[in-house]
């Protein structure tokens, strides 16, 4: 007797979830094409902390869509110390807020951890020159929009 494909793999480690992941997966082709589907799985790894590279500031906007955002000038975010771009984007209450999420490992920028509550933000930062994600813990975003 043979063992259907991936039925060892759900016996043995249920947390991956692999039914459902593949459902969604065959859901989201069948609704929306392969490229479709690309997406939706970048937008995940994206959301959920994964790398950021190569994502366009189109791509970003898009995928958090649904998340808090402001609207800034360039002025008040180039060269702007991490803890100021925090309180101003409404992403902590105060600089000292900012600092401790720094301190405590729990502030991100474009999903890379600010370990520096002294740094500031670079021009590099900035997707396409016009975009920042800034995180605070594992699900509190704030999407910066540079104008």
């Amino acid at each position: 007797m043979s063992v259907p494909k991936g039925s060892l793999e759900l016996a043995t480690a249920p947390e991956k979830r692999l039914a459902q992941l593949t459902l969604a997966d065959e859901m989201t082709r069948t609704v929306h094409g392969a490229e479709g589907l690309a997406i939706a799985q970048r937008a995940s790894q994206v959301l959920f902390g994964g790398s950021m590279e190569g994502m366009k500031a189109d791509d970003l906007i898009k995928v958090f869509a649904n998340v808090p955002s402001r609207e800034l000038s360039l002025d008040s975010v180039r060269d702007a110390s991490f803890l100021d771009v925090a309180v101003v984007s409404g992403l902590c209450k105060s600089k000292g807020d900012a600092r401790r999420l720094v301190n405590e490992g729990g502030f991100y920028i474009n999903n890379i951890r600010i370990t520096e509550p002294a740094g500031k933000i670079t021009g590099d930062m900035l997707v396409d020159g016009r975009v920042l994600v800034m995180r605070a813990g594992k699900k509190n975003y704030c999407l910066v929009k540079v104008v």
